[in-house]
């Protein structure tokens, strides 16, 4: 058993929430720890158990989070203050390490800019977009940011996405609200299903080609590839998705981008309206389905 004392910016949090957010683990391994047993001073503590500073937390030691690897890496910063961090990601890049990419991942980016900036804390995300999607991610510089962000912020965050998508879209704007479900399929692929969760996208077209179209989407919920699911099952999948046919050999990945999240900020209380410009394979898309380049 490894001891580890527990530091908060304020007393009174629930275990479960401290080993989540405080630690940085995920849920699946949170709740399997707490399955194993973790005591709080001396004594069986469980999920709902409450923490205040200095408690001693006694925990399996091959269970604790790994530390992220620190590699220098160039990473596009957007906005930064004392609390937050916010990054426009390429596409092609993952956002956290896994056991199978346990290297070269955005975290392993901001794990070494928070070294050299002399910033003593675990890389936190508040939301992860996939490998394939651009743009922003947030990531907290402190505790009580990443707390607030997940409590707070969170309820006031919209999310807003730039996409290409196949086809002429008969409704100009609109609202898909198909449930999805929780597991993948054989592929990989997640699917309409009425035992699946809900999931609200609302889109806008920008633009329009001659079997194209750009929009504009904000997504109520932030189910798993559900801007690709719900686009695909109403017969205009994103271009370059070919895991839900989308398929486009002008685009090498999913023709989708995280451009712009607002949201009252987590410690001043400010209203933030972060955005990130297009990466250069959707511009270049865009040009040629205006005709402005060569296909």
């Amino acid at each position: 058993m490894k001891k580890h004392i527990v530091k908060l910016q304020a007393n009174r949090k629930t275990l479960l929430a401290y080993l989540k957010e405080d630690m940085e683990l995920s849920s699946r391994k949170a709740k399997k720890l707490l399955e194993r047993g973790i005591k709080v001073n001396d004594k069986k503590a469980y999920g709902d158990t409450k923490l205040k500073d200095g408690d001693i937390l006694l925990i399996e030691e091959d269970m604790v989070r790994e530390s992220v690897t620190p590699e220098m890496m160039e990473i596009s910063i957007i906005y930064e203050d004392d609390d937050i961090l916010a990054i426009n990601k390429p596409p092609y890049l993952l956002v956290h390490p896994t056991s199978n990419h346990p290297n070269g991942t955005l975290a392993n980016g901001i794990r070494y800019y928070f070294d050299m900036k002399g910033i003593n804390e675990p890389v936190r995300f508040f939301n992860r977009i996939d490998m394939d999607t651009s743009g922003i991610v947030v990531a907290a510089k402190n505790s009580q940011a990443h707390s607030l962000l997940d409590r707070y912020s969170a309820k006031t965050m919209v999310k807003k996405y730039l996409a290409i998508v196949s086809g002429i879209l008969t409704d100009k704007s609109g609202k898909i609200e198909f449930p999805i479900s929780d597991k993948s399929d054989s592929e990989g692929r997640r699917y309409i299903s009425n035992e699946g969760k809900p999931a609200i996208t609302e889109y806008q077209v920008l633009e329009e080609y001659e079997e194209a179209s750009l929009v504009s989407i904000i997504i109520k919920t932030g189910k798993t590839h559900q801007i690709r699911v719900h686009f695909s099952s109403i017969g205009h999948p994103l271009l370059g998705d070919k895991l839900y046919g989308g398929a486009d050999d002008h685009i090498k990945r999913q023709a989708l981008h995280a451009s712009e999240l607002d949201f009252l900020h987590p410690i001043t209380k400010n209203y933030m309206s972060i955005k990130a410009p297009l990466p250069s394979d959707m511009l270049m898309l865009i040009q040629k389905l205006r005709g402005e380049a060569k296909l």
